[in-house]
Formats: structure tokens, sequence, C-alpha cells
């Protein structure tokens, strides 16, 4: 398998030893006792001061929906039809993004686990990644792709 990075620093760390999925990186207000996503530079809330946090990689699909897009920009699909889905977090964390699998495939409420999804190969061999959800399969721990 070919080495992987994230496309763009800061949304998500990568798979190690001690987690078998990629983390989201979030903000937590001590004083708002609340988290975030994407990291905050200040709590939304109070104002103040915020820390990093590292956030489940699972969660629970909220709602979901089937687009099809042209061809531009740098996260294109090539212009195939893709779903996309908002997953809650344990945390309180509510996430937008990507879904992994084909229309007819998700219903609300289902499991769902963090992966990478693999968006370009640079000049060295090493694809490029972000993050996605897909549905977490009974008994599986590790990433599918």
């Amino acid at each position: 398998m070919a080495e992987r990075q994230p496309l763009e620093e800061g949304y998500f760390v990568m798979p190690d030893a001690a987690h078998q999925h990629p983390r989201l990186i979030g903000s937590y207000s001590p004083k708002a006792d609340e988290c975030f996503f994407p990291r905050r530079k200040r709590c939304p809330i109070t104002f103040g001061p915020v820390e990093d946090r590292l956030l489940s990689s699972e969660g629970v699909l909220y709602s979901w929906t089937w687009l099809v897009t042209l061809k531009y920009g740098a996260m294109t699909t090539g212009g195939k039809p893709h779903g996309v889905g908002q997953v809650d977090l344990p945390e309180g964390v509510r996430v937008q993004s990507r879904l992994l699998g084909s229309q007819g495939d998700w219903e609300i409420g289902m499991p769902m686990v963090l992966d990478l999804l693999p968006i370009s190969t640079d000049e060295a061999g090493t694809e490029l990644c972000t993050f996605a959800f897909r549905i977490k399969e009974a008994g599986a721990d590790g990433p599918r792709t």
C-alpha cells in the first residue's frame, strides 16, 4: 500500500498503532464544557481559550444526501455522484463529511466510522487523503481503505 498523508494538515491525524482509524482534531472549551469541529482559536460561546482534543472515530448518522457535482475544484469526484452526511460524535459534535458507499447504503441512526478517502497522488507516489465516514461493519475494528 502506498504511503498516505493528509491533503491538508490540522483537520485529522492519521491512524497509528494505538488507533486504527484516523481521528478528527477538534477543540474543547473548558469554560463552556463543549467540543467543536473544526478546530477553533477561541470558544464561540464564551470567547475563552480552547485546547485541541482528538475526537472519537465512531458516531451515528444523523442525516445524508446524494450529490452530483461537476468536475472542478481540488476535491472533485470527477462528476461521479457521492454521498454527504452529518455524523453525530459522542462528544456532542456533528460533523459534515463525505460518505463512502453507494446511494441507498445508509440509514439515519446507523453506526458510522471515520476512514480515509484518497484524493490524489503526489509526484513521490504518496496518496493525499481527506477524511470520510463509512458504515461501521459489525465486528470490524480496522479501516477498510
